[in-house]
């Protein structure tokens, strides 16, 4: 800021405060003396140097900073030199005050009630206070007999009586705040779901890609205003009923939906589920329904057991690591009754193995009855469905992401697990001249062509638009001001390569004392850290991936690419049907990219504007056939869409023919038939093409596909759905164990310190001693070659594989030990706890491998890679 060295000469000459606002991670350089306290006392006059001139010091200067950052890491030379101050809300803080604000929204007349009490009671002890201190006074100041002193008398009585009069008011007071309180703590669930919803919100923040560990959490920040307003909403959008019992159930349904659409909007896919199953473990342990530990197990399971240590599993169709969850699960206690449920369920899987055996080999076994349990589990209110949803991801660790949309149904409600779509429409209209819209992009989207349909519709065509780079901030800016005043449209595109004008657009935007209320800001930026938080924190954050779902990828079609207008834009029932397949054919495609190289050969990036062409395509090619009585050219569609369309992106052979036979299938006389259906096999649901002139009864059919999608449509084995599946059930439970807090320890009462410090000496005493390299490489001198050769030691290709194998395997005992011992000093305080410690204290007590055991610092893989500590 340039004004920052007038304000630090003005304030420390004065000796007044200076506060420095929305402090990064580092500070002005020119700060440094002043932080340092360099004064310089010279002529009886105190002055600190700051850049090339001497300011007066007065002792009185006092210098605050504030962040925003909400987990901020700050150097150790900025903590040294300042004391550093946590602000940032509490749970219970919030809670308190949302019920505030939910009391001064539902029962303002109690509010203004208990403030009017609390002035009443602190005056009535003000004055109790002050006829105390007048009576002492008195006292000491009497002379002769007190007795006598009549005046005295009279005002030792008129004390005494004023005394009993504010008493009385007090006791009078107390009973009615008793009273106030205790209508105010019937709209305290409304309180603690916000506070939830809200620490669910920022606990976001700290994710990342678990492939490429981009920091895409940093694009998730949400300022506690974003919150409120959306807490606000939601308290005068829902539902007035009485009693208050029910009206507080309302708005705590919409509360949590509400947030549910604000956050989901602007979540990766990845990210979507993941956050939704926070939600409801956190709903379920501030309620008291779960404990820590047990959300602690369903992420752990049994990785932090050792199958060397444990008894072997006598199940061959069972593996380790399935075995060691089943162990685990036996020996944990659930809930705060601590009820040892699968105490035993080792015992009951030996007796009864056929039909576990049976339900473990089943396609959906989160839908099948468990065996020996089923009754129980049914009984259990509470705790079923989370029971249920560990016994899942213990035995069938695949099936968990299918399991925890169930568990999320049966705790929240079937809304949290239905596709839904956002239209531009309504996030324009939640948008203002101060509120940009920002859209986080991902491969192959672009929202271009979306905001200028908006804009044609709202007449502000055409729009603005800069690609941000290098020389593109001054264009920028210029077409910021000037569509500030005549009231267009502005789109940043690729901003994250324009960051420094981000960094001040905030300003911009907040402080511009006229804004013409037309005008909307629309910017498009990838994942960056480098993306400036207070723009986050005032920005309405979209995300543009394709749904997950083959459901959920119909149905945003049909709510944003198709319209009632395209249905009627040729009245004929083959348009409205070839449309259908269209859009299927594409959710299809997409869709088919999750199972990886077993999808596509290599993952294209089909995008909206793929869809567009084909219908632009079929609509002109159908007026020029159906309507004029002449059939449809399927080898011409087959082609427009296979080849020309689609195909301008695939470059692989076979990723071609895949492409041509579902064109061959599905674009034939064929789907004109009422019997025809997409799916050639049999199943219990038949994906066929809804009938109807009205949108409304296609999105009713594309309701009644099934949530979870059959990897047979796609024309895929079963066994497909499972890498899959693992892969996704694997980085989401890596996630959310990474958003986990570390400031409480395990069972028994241990902090997490005590729990590392105790694992980290276990294994010290588990690992093999070292090898030395004199010794083996005199063995290996000794060791014969192979089998009908005569070559010896080193002469023997393999035994100079041996040698070198047996050489990085001492390199990471070595550096196994160093690193153990390192954390084990480092928590009794004998060295300096340094970051990359802390990070392998934090793997360890999440049962995770530290990175430093696998990859060296260029992050070249130096070992074996195992997802958890105990098989490694």
């Amino acid at each position: 800021n340039r004004a920052l060295k007038a304000q630090l000469d003005s304030t420390m000459s004065q000796g007044l405060c200076l506060i420095i606002e929305n402090v990064e991670h580092e500070v002005d350089p020119m700060l440094d003396p002043v932080l340092e306290q360099a004064i310089v006392a010279k002529n009886g006059k105190c002055y600190i140097r700051v850049g090339d001139s001497n300011i007066d010091y007065n002792e009185n200067f006092r210098l605050y900073m504030t962040s925003r950052l909400p987990n901020p890491h700050f150097s150790p030379e900025l903590s040294a030199r300042t004391t550093v101050i946590d602000f940032t809300v509490t749970q219970k803080g919030l809670e308190q005050q949302l019920l505030v604000q939910v009391l001064n929204m539902e029962q303002r007349a109690l509010e203004e009630t208990l403030a009017a009490l609390k002035e009443e009671a602190t005056d009535n002890t003000k004055s109790l206070q002050l006829l105390g201190k007048q009576l002492l006074d008195r006292l000491s100041k009497a002379q002769g007999n007190l007795l006598e002193d009549t005046e005295l008398v009279e005002v030792l009585a008129s004390t005494k009586a004023k005394s009993k009069e504010v008493e009385g008011k007090l006791a009078e007071a107390r009973e009615r705040a008793a009273e106030i309180d205790e209508k105010r703590e019937q709209f305290r669930p409304v309180a603690t779901r916000g506070s939830i919803m809200y620490f669910v919100m920022t606990d976001m923040t700290m994710v990342s890609n678990p492939i490429t560990l981009q920091p895409s959490g940093w694009m998730y920040n949400c300022s506690l205003k974003q919150f409120l307003d959306q807490f606000d909403y939601s308290i005068r959008n829902s539902e007035k009923l009485q009693p208050a019992s029910k009206r507080v159930d309302r708005i705590i349904d919409f509360l949590t939906y509400q947030v549910y659409r604000y956050m989901n909007r602007g979540l990766f896919e990845r990210d979507k589920l993941m956050f939704k199953l926070m939600v409801t473990l956190k709903v379920m342990v501030v309620g008291g329904a779960l404990t820590p530990e047990d959300v602690m197990l369903f992420l752990k399971a049994g990785s932090s057991l050792d199958k060397n240590t444990e008894r072997l599993s006598p199940f061959r169709w069972m593996s380790d690591k399935v075995w060691l969850n089943a162990v685990q699960l036996s020996r944990h206690s659930f809930g705060h009754e601590q009820v040892v449920f699968f105490r035993d369920i080792i015992d009951d899987i030996t007796k009864n193995e056929a039909p576990w055996r049976k339900w473990f080999d089943e396609n959906e076994p989160e839908s099948c009855p468990v065996p020996d349990y089923e009754e129980r589990l049914a009984m259990e209110r509470t705790l079923g469905p989370f029971l249920r949803l560990c016994i899942v991801r213990f035995m069938r660790e695949d099936r968990t992401s299918v399991s925890c949309s169930q568990f999320i149904e049966a705790q929240l409600d079937s809304r949290f697990v239905a596709p839904v779509t956002d239209a531009i429409s309504d996030i324009f209209d939640e948008s203002s001249p101060r509120k940009p819209v920002l859209y986080l992009l991902t491969a192959g989207s672009d929202p271009t062509f979306s905001i200028d349909e908006l804009a044609k519709k709202k007449k502000q065509y055409p729009t603005d638009k800069v690609s941000m780079g290098e020389g593109q901030e001054k264009v920028a800016r210029e077409k910021n001001n000037n569509a500030f005043i005549t009231g267009g449209w502005v789109i940043l595109q690729n901003s994250h390569l324009g960051i420094g004008y981000m960094s001040e657009l905030e300003d911009v935007l907040l402080k511009t004392p006229e804004i013409d209320d037309d005008f909307r800001l629309w910017i498009t930026c990838e994942i960056t850290p480098r993306f400036p938080i207070g723009l986050l924190q005032i920005a309405i954050k979209v995300t543009l991936e394709p749904p997950a779902g083959l459901k959920a990828g119909i149905y945003r079609t049909y709510s944003t690419m198709v319209s009632q207008e395209l249905l009627d834009k040729i009245d004929h029932e083959k348009w409205r049907t070839l449309v259908y397949v269209q859009s299927f054919l594409h959710s299809i495609v997409q869709e088919r990219r999750k199972f990886g190289p077993i999808g596509w050969c290599i993952p294209y990036e089909y995008n909206n504007s793929d869809l567009d062409a084909c219908l632009q395509f079929l609509e002109k090619h159908v007026s020029a056939t159906v309507m004029v009585n002449q059939p449809v050219s399927w080898v011409t569609v087959q082609y427009m869409v296979a080849e020309a369309q689609y195909g301008g992106r695939i470059t692989d052979d076979l990723d071609r023919e895949l492409f041509n036979t579902y064109t061959a299938k599905w674009f034939c006389e064929d789907i004109f038939k009422p019997t025809f259906t997409f799916n050639n096999y049999q199943a219990e649901y038949n994906y066929k093409i809804p009938e109807g002139l009205e949108i409304q009864q296609y999105r009713e059919g594309i309701e009644t596909i099934p949530a979870v999608d059959s990897p047979l449509i796609f024309g895929l084995h079963p066994n497909a759905d499972l890498t899959y599946r693992l892969k996704e059930a694997a980085e989401m439970i890596a996630t959310i164990i990474e958003t986990q807090p570390k400031d409480s320890g395990g069972a028994g009462g241990k902090t997490i310190d005590e729990v590392v410090k105790e694992q980290a000496l276990d294994l010290l005493g588990k690992m093999p001693p070292d090898f030395v390299e004199e010794i083996f490489r005199a063995q290996i001198v000794k060791l014969k070659g192979p089998p009908g050769t005569s070559d010896k030691g080193f002469a023997a290709p393999l035994n100079i594989f041996l040698f070198q194998e047996l050489q990085r395997l001492q390199n990471i005992i070595a550096i196994v030990r160093v690193n153990l011992k390192s954390i084990a000093m480092a928590i009794d305080g004998t060295v300096v706890m340094t970051t990359d410690l802390l990070e392998d204290l934090g793997s360890i007590f999440d049962a995770r491998v530290p990175r430093r055991w696998t990859n060296d610092a260029s992050g070249a893989e130096i070992s074996w890679l195992m997802p958890n500590l105990g098989g490694w």
